[in-house]
């Protein structure tokens, strides 16, 4: 009897965001069972990183991570490090599921002086 393997018809439905550049989100729809955190004590930022997927933002690959899959996310007070699945054909319109990796407190627009130059 000979052995078939079985083609898998089944389509993506949801897929990673992925790449070595910054890429633009446009605003988007996500919900707040979309979010899942690594430890307990970041999810009081997680309206925060909502708040700046539905407005729109920039994602810059975080390049300590190598794997061309995690991003930074600026937020008014936050940086978040994320993965982020959209639904496919949505245009990255519609977030199915976001990662909080990490969450540090920003440091945009911070000037850091050494010594005693003024």
């Amino acid at each position: 009897m000979a052995i078939l393997k079985k083609r898998d018809h089944q389509t993506e439905f949801r897929l990673l965001l992925e790449s070595g550049e910054s890429v633009e989100l446009p605003p988007a729809e996500v919900g707040d069972d979309a979010v899942l955190v690594q430890f307990d004590k970041l999810k009081p930022y997680v309206p925060e990183l909502i708040d700046v997927l539905h407005a729109g933002t920039r994602a810059e690959p975080v390049a300590v991570m190598n794997d061309g899959s995690t991003f930074a996310i600026h937020g008014e007070t936050r940086t978040f490090w994320v993965k982020l699945w959209h639904a496919a054909g949505s245009e990255l319109t519609k977030i199915e599921r976001v990662q909080v990796i990490s969450c540090l407190p920003s440091t945009r627009g911070t000037n850091v002086i050494i010594g005693d130059e003024a």
